[in-house]
C-alpha cells in the first residue's frame, strides 16, 4: 500500500511540474476568421482610406479620382467620411454620409449635403458590412501565412500576408480593382482584442491601397440632415 502511495505521490509531483496544458497556436485562418468576427461585433470605429501612389481613377468621363477619405462607423449601417476627389480636374473635399435614410453628398462649393441615388464607387458602408473588411478577413484570403507580431501605434498586433481577388476587394478600393486578378494583401490585428487594425492591398509596384481603423467602440454619433 506504501508503494501505491509513493508512486501516486510521484505522479502527482510530475504532473505539477509539468503545469497546464498549454494553449495551441490560433493558425493564421482561425487569426483572420477572429478579426473578421471583431469586424462585425464592432460597435463604432474611427477609420482612415489611403490610396498609395497615383490617385484612382473612379469615373473617366469626369476625370473623377480618390485620393483618401477619413470618418467614423457606427454600427450596423451608418458611416460618415470626408472624402478627397478630384472632380474635373479640380480638387475637392466632399462630406459623404451613409445612413438608413439614404445617401448624401455635399455640394463642392456650398457644402449642403444633397441625398442622392447615384451609385458611388467609394462606399463607406459597404466597407464595414457582411461582404466588406469582414468578409476578406474571414473567408477572401489565400495562401495565408503569419509573418510575426509588430507594434502598431503602441498596439502589439499580428500581421499577416494573403492574396484577394479584385472582386473580394472591391469595398475596400472604391471598386478600382480587376475583379479577376489577385492582389498581396497586409493584415495588422490586435493580439489582444483580435481588433482589425490595418488592411493593405497592393495594386501594384507604386500604387496600393491602405485602410486603418482606430478608437473601436469609442462611442461615435451619425444621424441624417
Amino acid at each position: 500500500m506504501k508503494t501505491q502511495f509513493r508512486i501516486l505521490a510521484i505522479a502527482a509531483a510530475l504532473l505539477a511540474a509539468c503545469g497546464p496544458t498549454p494553449t495551441p497556436t490560433p493558425t493564421p485562418d482561425e487569426l483572420l476568421d477572429r478579426a473578421g468576427e471583431a469586424v462585425l461585433a464592432m460597435t463604432s470605429a474611427q477609420f482612415a482610406l489611403t490610396r498609395e501612389g497615383a490617385p484612382a481613377v473612379l469615373d473617366p468621363q469626369t476625370n473623377t479620382t480618390f485620393s483618401e477619405a477619413t470618418g467614423q462607423y457606427l454600427a450596423p449601417d451608418r458611416v460618415s467620411a470626408t472624402a478627397k476627389v478630384t472632380l474635373f480636374g479640380t480638387v475637392a473635399e466632399i462630406q459623404m454620409l451613409w445612413v438608413p435614410e439614404g445617401v448624401y453628398i455635399s455640394n463642392p462649393l456650398t457644402g449642403a449635403l444633397t441625398k442622392t441615388t447615384i451609385d458611388t464607387a467609394f462606399n463607406g458602408a459597404a466597407m464595414f458590412g457582411v461582404n466588406g473588411a469582414a468578409a476578406v478577413l474571414k473567408d477572401g484570403l489565400t495562401n495565408v501565412q503569419l509573418v510575426g507580431t509588430e507594434k502598431i501605434d503602441e498596439i502589439d498586433a499580428y500581421h499577416l500576408k494573403g492574396e484577394a481577388d479584385g472582386a473580394k476587394l472591391g469595398p475596400l478600393t472604391a471598386g478600382a480593382l480587376a475583379a479577376d486578378k489577385t492582389y498581396p494583401v497586409d493584415v495588422w490585428m490586435d493580439v489582444a482584442t483580435s481588433n482589425l487594425v490595418r488592411i493593405h492591398v497592393a495594386e501594384s509596384e507604386t500604387d496600393g491601397w491602405l485602410l486603418e481603423l482606430f478608437d473601436i467602440n469609442v462611442p461615435v454619433e451619425i444621424k441624417a440632415p
